[in-house]
């Protein structure tokens, strides 16, 4: 799901899909997202780990990724560069986490049920609910009272 996301938004970005960096910071968000010493923790062992996915060195991953970054940067949509990323410290490290901690949120808030009543519908809403229980309770005290006069 992250991975799918993710590729979302760096698309949204225009970062291009064949760029071997897209692939990598895919792999990287989806590390961060999977093992919790990733986004705390070195980078350099994040290279590693996804060098080892594609049999390639630290080094590559590390070049694909600053390559794909400043590719976006350069050539991107700059308001959708700004919604995820901190474009005032272009660091690989700096910029995978703030990509992943925005990715993360977007997909918490998309999980989250959207609440749907403002306050002209809980206004209506309350006064439809009132009415039905006043009818309820007049139909009630007259079956009632039917009731008692049969017995």
């Amino acid at each position: 799901m992250i991975r799918n996301v993710t590729m979302d938004v760096l698309l949204k970005m225009r970062m291009p899909a064949y760029i071997k960096g897209t692939t990598y910071i895919c792999d990287a968000i989806e590390l961060f997202d999977t093992d919790p010493y990733y986004p705390n923790g070195k980078i350099c062992s994040l290279y590693s780990a996804i060098a080892a996915r594609h049999n390639t060195t630290a080094n590559s991953v590390e070049r694909a990724i600053r390559h794909a970054f400043e590719t976006t940067l350069a050539k991107g949509d700059l308001i959708i560069l700004e919604q995820y990323l901190d474009i005032t410290n272009t660091q690989n490290s700096n910029l995978l986490r703030t990509l992943y901690f925005h990715i993360k949120q977007e997909i918490k808030e998309r999980s989250e049920p959207a609440h749907i009543c403002n306050s002209t519908q809980c206004i209506w809403s309350r006064q439809a609910s009132q009415e039905t229980l006043d009818i309820f309770c007049n139909k009630l005290a007259q079956a009632v009272a039917t009731q008692l006069k049969v017995t």
